[in-house]
């Protein structure tokens, strides 16, 4: 197993993830700071949306130390060392490559990998996972994941993957440190859409996480 390092204090604070995930980049860096101002303070860049690297290290030079910042869709160690060098504290992948655990913990980041059966579950945690992502938690709900809490109360989880902002709090309650979201809290702030209206989509997925909590 590979040296673990926790999941980030500002993730267990916060309980939201959000995941900035577009087909263009030219809004990142606005959608960054709307989320940011927000209150969610968890931030994940997926690297297939154009522009991610440059936006990270953008977003660490002008945001806060108290905003955490990641990268998403980490595939290989290169992506790996790409991400450290531009500033992310923690990568978030789909699934559990031995080469990617090893890479995080070599340079220290956070390493949230996917998984989604009891057996995938156990095989992330040994990698060195330092929570792990439960994906795609939306096709099961917070139900399954109450479930897998049982045999595996020891190993931290982060359901992501259609967690809408009306079930946000529902997860929590169910067991999980926090949850990743995307589509539901960005909608179309990254295509043009009203940096407003993800504002107020923002503030209620943090109250909907912090009123579960109590």
């Amino acid at each position: 197993m590979t040296t673990r390092v926790g999941p980030g204090p500002v993730l267990l604070a916060c309980g939201v993830v959000a995941i900035v995930r577009g087909s263009s980049g030219d809004r990142t860096d606005a959608v960054l700071d709307t989320l940011a101002a927000a209150g969610v303070r968890c931030l994940e860049v997926t690297l297939n949306t154009p522009g991610a690297l440059d936006s990270l290290r953008a977003a660490r030079r002008r945001l806060p130390d108290d905003v955490e910042l990641g990268a998403g869709t980490v595939l290989t160690a290169a992506q790996v060392d790409a991400a450290a060098d531009a500033g992310a504290s923690f990568i978030v992948a789909p699934d559990a490559r031995p080469v990617v655990a090893e890479r995080a913990a070599a340079h220290g980041l956070g390493y949230y990998p996917g998984a989604l059966t009891p057996t995938e579950i156990g095989a992330a945690w040994e990698l060195g996972a330092s929570a792990v992502k439960v994906f795609p938690a939306g096709a099961f709900g917070p139900g399954y994941l109450r479930d897998v809490r049982g045999p595996f109360r020891d190993v931290p989880l982060l359901p992501t993957g259609g967690v809408g902002i009306d079930v946000a709090g529902d997860y929590i309650r169910a067991g999980a440190i926090a949850v990743g979201v995307g589509g539901p809290l960005l909608g179309d702030a990254l295509d043009g859409g009203s940096l407003d209206a993800l504002t107020d989509r923002a503030r209620r997925l943090v109250a909907a996480v912090a009123g579960a909590r109590g």
